[in-house]
């Protein structure tokens, strides 16, 4: 989760005059001033400044990103990252990236299912659907491609890069798909629909990352919602690797009618030498927001950063039950600030809601097992997670078949946290 960058530049305006002075060791002039700027920032404003080395040579170090990984926090700081500046202000700004616009896992078995599928991408238009097995890439089956090169399996960010695909369709068909790497234009919203269920309309959102352009998408998902008379809600966060504080912040606040303007969301809290740059963000009333005595959302280990900040806030005002697997564990932000072509993301806050509760860095748990189900449809009540949480949204408690269960069968998380886990996708 990130706070607006624009904001942060202003604070740090006077370090990033400050970044003269000379180079040494034969280092690149420009690479040894970007160590010296990520150093100065992390001193400044990282929320583990004390943990970071006060003396270090900045010739030693080959690219700023190198001079991040040695400074970080290793104990708890797994998230702090440096990216290409256009590739972020591209994604959080527009929603957009270069790619194929398709997600998969890789399975134990050796089969490489697809999650989900972008519509507006090379993928969506070539008809690619969630559970659509991919079985070759550029003609060598996947069973044989090593572990080292999926890393590289896809390409270079290039626009016009090509990829040949046999797909096995969940029908049993095998179809080839060439594709050639384009803008893919992100709907962070993947699949919406209002259930019934028992006594009560449930509102179904699967939702993919909280971006600039996710306010408009909510429009018409909470506008039908109001006019089925929603009174319950499953909130899918399996794949969400979160985004902007503000959007989390707005998605919240359609779920919990404001009554006060002291109903907190969260608090975002620096380090001690910034604690007048504490900022509080309030529910706030929405057009068609709703009146639930129940939200259940759907969790796994990559549900994270705004998307934990959302369970978490919302915890003190509504009951919040949690089905899949334990979130990913980031109850800290970060405050971007761009400087030459790139942009770096240092932990700079944690979050704590009206109660004071945060620092979930071992994930928020789940109150009933379920693993993925890639067979059904995003909104299908007969898909597991989803026909668990409906379950769950009746009565609050775990069906018989899961309340036993563990998770000691689910998918690899990664440890790392980048700009891939908010596209979460090829």
């Amino acid at each position: 989760m990130f706070q607006c960058k624009k904001y942060l530049i202003v604070i740090l305006s006077s370090l990033l005059l400050s970044c003269g002075g000379s180079g040494g060791g034969g280092t690149d002039e420009v690479i040894y001033q970007q160590n010296k700027f990520v150093h100065e920032l992390l001193l400044d404003r990282y929320l583990w400044y004390t943990e970071v080395d006060p003396e270090i040579d900045y010739a030693n170090f080959n690219s700023p990103e190198e001079t991040l990984d040695f400074l970080r926090y290793e104990t708890l700081d797994r998230f702090s990252y440096i990216a290409d500046a256009s590739t972020f202000d591209s994604l959080f700004e527009d929603g957009q990236y270069l790619g194929y616009g398709f997600s998969y896992y890789k399975e134990n078995d050796g089969t490489v299912p697809l999650k989900f599928v972008y519509d507006d991408s090379p993928a969506g238009r070539a008809g690619l659907q969630r559970g659509d097995m991919i079985i070759s890439i550029n003609r060598e089956l996947v069973e044989h491609i090593s572990t080292t090169s999926w890393d590289d399996v896809f390409g270079p960010a290039e626009e016009g890069y090509p990829v040949f695909l046999v797909v096995q369709k969940k029908n049993g068909d095998r179809v080839d798909i060439n594709m050639e790497k384009a803008i893919v234009n992100i709907n962070t919203v993947l699949a919406y629909s209002v259930i019934d269920n028992g006594p009560d309309k449930v509102g179904y959102m699967a939702f993919k990352s909280f971006l600039g352009t996710s306010d408009q998408e909510f429009i018409d998902v909470f506008s039908l919602f109001q006019t089925e008379g929603v009174n319950k809600m499953v909130l899918d966060l399996r794949y969400n690797g979160g985004g902007r504080v503000s959007v989390a912040q707005n998605l919240a606040s359609y779920m919990v009618p404001t009554t006060s303007s002291t109903d907190l969301f969260a608090l975002l809290k620096q380090n001690d030498k910034h604690q007048d740059l504490n900022y509080s963000y309030y529910f706030k009333t929405m057009v068609n927001e709703l009146d639930l005595d129940r939200v259940v959302v759907i969790t796994s280990g990559s549900t994270a950063s705004a998307s934990e900040m959302v369970i978490n806030g919302l915890k003190p005002f509504v009951d919040v039950k949690t089905v899949g697997n334990k979130t990913y564990g980031k109850p800290v932000g970060m405050n971007p600030v761009e400087f030459d072509d790139k942009v770096i993301l240092p932990i700079t806050f944690a979050t704590y809601n009206q109660d004071g509760e945060g620092e979930y860095f071992n994930g928020i748990p789940y109150d009933c097992f379920v693993r993925d189900d890639l067979n059904s449809a995003f909104g299908d009540p007969e898909e597991g997670m989803l026909a668990e949480a409906l379950v769950v949204s009746q009565n609050g408690l775990c069906s018989a078949t899961k309340s036993a269960q563990k998770s000691n069968n689910e998918r690899p998380v990664e440890t790392s946290y980048s700009l891939q886990a908010i596209i979460g996708a090829q």
